[in-house]
């Protein structure tokens, strides 16, 4: 397990999924102020609302964009049973999420497959996982990351029989020598 609370990825990770939260009417603060204000714009090929079984599914080159966040995949399923948002699952080949931060530097990463519990505040990365910021990168098999803890955890995924994984890490130091 590695902490991430004062290395630079942590504040960019945070903020994506803060955004994803509050895009999707979840109340958790930290998103930038100036994207959490602009409309939401989703396009999909086609999209199932069940509102008895609190699910809606977007499919086909699903784009959801709020200001500088945008988030791409093939299939996105919002799961809400009585109206309280539980699990996000985006899939595709891969998802793809980006947004600029405060320090106006641009965050990015992708996965075959994001999902989002929301109670427990985890995301689980899985499929060719890299996050990114500048020219720091994460990149693994499988990510999970704690929006409550700021704790990231890379490797091999522990519940998937033949998970395979070697963590890659990159990172430039802000302390330059004088």
């Amino acid at each position: 397990m590695y902490k991430f609370n004062s290395i630079p990825p942590s504040n960019f990770i945070t903020k994506i999924i803060s955004t994803l939260l509050i895009l999707l009417s979840v109340s958790y603060a930290c998103a930038l102020k100036s994207d959490v204000e602009k409309p939401v714009h989703i396009d999909a090929d086609s999209v199932i609302f069940n509102k008895t079984k609190g699910l809606a599914v977007y499919e086909g080159h699903v784009s959801i964009v709020q200001g500088t966040l945008k988030i791409t995949a093939q299939r996105i399923e919002i799961n809400a049973p009585n109206n309280e948002i539980e699990r996000i699952t985006a899939n595709g080949k891969p998802v793809t999420f980006q947004q600029k931060m405060d320090d106006g530097k641009l965050a990015k990463g992708s996965a075959n497959k994001l999902l989002f519990l929301v109670k427990e505040k985890r995301l689980l990365m899985d499929g060719n996982a890299v996050i990114a910021q500048s020219n720091d990168k994460f990149s693994s098999n499988h990510i999970e990351y704690s929006t409550r803890t700021g704790e990231l955890k890379a490797g091999k995924n522990q519940k998937a029989k033949g998970s395979k994984g070697r963590v890659k890490v990159i990172f430039y130091p802000s302390n330059k020598a004088k």
